[in-house]
């Protein structure tokens, strides 16, 4: 087990942390059946492996529950199923499997709902809408699948990891809309859906992605006020930013992740997340080196008050780009710090940040900071190779959540 951390003396935002208490994190891997606890400690600061929980991996990607005492889980084991976990005092006693529940096709990417308890994921050629059991905090019924090819091919297609290459690949809500998103990077489009009255979906629209049909959506947000959407590209490594219509996506933006000086070589390049700060004023958007020999971006665009980006003095290019250690492999995933306290410890909003950021080419898990201006690296910690977690050397790190 690596780990690292800045020089805390030279690091003068330290001096006024975000936050003094230890927080715990949980991250899933790529190539093992391991969730990962751990623990950052602002202080020091300091990254740290607190508890390794054998569980039902490779857990690619995670969500919390609003109140964040239940994490759910992907997986690209087979069958394809969805697992639920109950976090045990913020994650300082661990996590507890509650239970799991079989889906038809793997996931890529899970959502839990801040307005009533229902849980959606996607992936490949299906989705799902489940409830939330009321007495466990777990998965429920099944509510809806969502298709995503012709309901004659659903047997015959493939259901594996390997379709989340061409097939839908997230899934997100506009609460204030009662809307939904999916993005496809096979048919190059944005699957737009209205949230009824009983959680499930009615489609509205299938969108086209803006460019030339071959820029592959991967992740799309919506803006807090529910009137934009940003969506990364994963062929073309783009933001581009839409206002959200009662029937369709109007293209207002399209911003690169890359440098334009990079420009030649945008295909080495794939796109990958987004994620607000939590102030709302800031918005990530990562990319990852296609192979080891190229390392990825984590670019920052401040949020204009109608919800565009950037600037036209600046030529709408972003505050920063920061250059992520390694290519980032299939990661380059961010979370941003949720618990920014005042002074008399209630909830603020300001610019700093702090932001997990995930390594599967080597199993690192960051945590950087974001000042308002720049992005810098805090602390990490390398997972795999530790005492407990058996043979999982070269453990590729997929995407953390903050527990506590």
């Amino acid at each position: 087990m690596a780990s690292t951390c800045v020089n805390s003396v030279a690091n003068t935002a330290l001096l006024h942390p975000l936050s003094t208490r230890v927080h715990y994190i949980l991250s899933g891997t790529f190539n093992t059946v391991f969730l990962y606890l751990l623990a950052f400690n602002p202080l020091t600061p300091s990254l740290s492996i607190s508890q390794v929980i054998r569980a039902e991996g490779p857990h690619q990607f995670l969500a919390l529950s609003q109140d964040r005492s239940r994490a759910y889980a992907t997986t690209w084991a087979m069958p394809p199923t969805l697992s639920s976990w109950e976090v045990l005092q913020g994650g300082l006693e661990g996590i507890k499997h509650i239970n799991t529940v079989p889906v038809r096709a793997t996931s890529s990417y899970i959502q839990v709902s801040s307005i009533q308890p229902r849980i959606y994921s996607a992936g490949g050629p299906t989705g799902e809408v489940h409830d939330i059991d009321a007495k466990t905090g777990g998965f429920g019924k099944k509510l809806q699948e969502l298709l995503y090819v012709p309901e004659e091919e659903l047997e015959t297609t493939d259901k594996t990891r390997v379709a989340l290459r061409y097939g839908s690949h997230s899934i997100d809500l506009d609460f204030p809309k009662k809307q939904a998103f999916v993005p496809h990077l096979g048919h190059n489009s944005i699957y737009m859906y209205s949230v009824l009255e009983d959680g499930t979906f009615s489609l509205i629209a299938e969108v086209p992605s803006f460019g030339d049909g071959h820029d592959g959506p991967r992740h799309v947000i919506p803006s807090p006020d529910g009137n934009k959407l940003y969506a990364v590209t994963e062929h073309t490594s783009y933001v581009d930013v839409y206002t959200i219509l009662s029937e369709t996506l109007k293209h207002e933006q399209r911003l690169s992740v890359i440098p334009s000086s990079f420009e030649s070589t945008r295909l080495d390049y794939r796109g990958d997340t987004l994620r607000l700060s939590q102030s709302g004023r800031f918005l990530y958007a990562t990319t990852r080196g296609k192979t080891s020999a190229t390392k990825g971006f984590v670019s920052t665009w401040a949020v204009n008050d109608d919800g565009t980006l950037g600037s036209s003095k600046d030529d709408f290019e972003p505050l920063d780009r920061f250059v992520t250690s390694t290519s980032g492999g299939k990661a380059n995933a961010v979370e941003a710090f949720p618990f920014h306290v005042g002074v008399q410890g209630g909830k603020i909003k300001e610019d700093r940040d702090w932001v997990l950021l995930t390594d599967d080419q080597d199993g690192w898990v960051w945590v950087l900071e974001w000042d308002g201006v720049q992005m810098r690296e805090l602390c990490g910690v390398q997972l795999g190779g530790q005492e407990g977690a058996e043979k999982d050397e070269g453990t590729g790190a997929s995407h953390a959540v903050w527990l506590s």
